[in-house]
């Protein structure tokens, strides 16, 4: 990383006047951050809370690699109507600081709890985490098995995805070609190149209302260091996770699984069915972005395992 980290500035200094231009469309694009900024370890982690703050167990939105708060535009507020909702940005990534460690699920969960301290958003919590947000959202539940009430895996990753003794072949060109791409996007960022090719980090396309946001963050330099960082160490992540303790045997667990026919896709959905004694699986015929696609039924996912939580009088 620090050799990749010298060549990205070493080009910035070559490419000096397109990095400088990079500075100013940046600049001119800056938006807002649509939630608030909470410092953590002098740092700032985004995040968005809405929805009734009496309102227990308070849900927990985690995107997937590369994506954002801005992922759960529509669900965050359709939770609102019945539940406190709590969505972040991860280290880098939408209006979040970069992290200076490595960007591992150890790192998100740690942020994560210092964030719900210093906003006083005490347990129980439903946990929901997207593909790579899953692996952060496990390891929370398996640290802290007595505040978490229920967990939710939209189309999430195993672990063994990104541990590289499980690989194919297949697999392991698929990673390399990636790690090339999202490596090519850390070091050129600086000088604009991901900016003229329109290949931001994140979405392309949300609703326009979200776009000013999506084409200000999606662009900057420290999205394409998260994503990269993020990559980088996905296997320390998995290691993380791998050799965590076991979820608590009764934690209700749903996991929502899409419509991917790749063999070893499936054989993980199924190893995920494994974590408790209380999961079930929900198979749909949406792609990866389930939450986006068919929103409605995560939305229904997620109101069931509320109304069934039942808090201390």
């Amino acid at each position: 990383m620090n050799t990749d980290s010298l060549v990205k500035n070493t080009l910035s200094v070559i490419g000096f006047p397109f990095t400088l231009i990079n500075r100013l469309i940046n600049q001119k694009k800056k938006v807002k951050e649509l939630g608030q900024l909470v410092e953590v370890n002098s740092r700032n982690i985004h995040t968005i809370v809405s929805g009734n703050n009496d309102s227990k167990p308070t849900v927990i939105l985690d995107a997937g690699l590369s994506c954002c708060s801005i992922d759960w535009y529509y669900i965050q507020p359709e939770l609102s109507k019945f539940a406190r909702v709590l969505s972040f940005d991860r280290a880098g990534y939408g209006w979040s600081s970069p992290s200076k460690g490595t960007n591992t699920s150890e790192e998100v969960v740690d942020d994560l709890l210092r964030v719900l301290e210093k906003l006083a958003i005490e347990p129980p919590y439903i946990l929901v985490g997207h593909s790579f947000g899953g692996l952060n959202m496990r390891l929370f539940a398996s640290k802290y098995p007595d505040q978490v009430e229920a967990l939710v895996l939209v189309d999430a990753v195993h672990e063994k995805r990104y541990l590289s003794n499980e690989w194919d072949e297949f697999r392991k060109k698929g990673h390399q070609k990636n790690m090339k791409l999202f490596r090519l996007g850390y070091i050129t960022s600086g000088v604009g190149l991901p900016r003229l090719l329109k290949q931001p980090v994140g979405r392309k396309y949300l609703p326009s209302s979200f776009q000013k946001q999506a084409d200000y963050i999606g662009y900057h330099p420290n999205a394409f260091e998260a994503v990269y960082k993020e990559f980088l160490y996905s296997e320390q992540s998995a290691k993380q996770v791998a050799t965590s303790k076991p979820l608590r045997p009764d934690l209700p667990i749903r996991i929502i699984s899409s419509n991917n026919s790749d063999p070893t896709w499936i054989e993980h959905q199924e190893l995920l069915c494994n974590l408790s004694n209380n999961t079930k699986q929900i198979q749909t015929d949406n792609s990866h972005s389930i939450h986006l696609e068919n929103p409605e039924l995560v939305i229904h996912t997620i109101q069931e395992l509320f109304e069934a939580v039942e808090l201390p009088t």
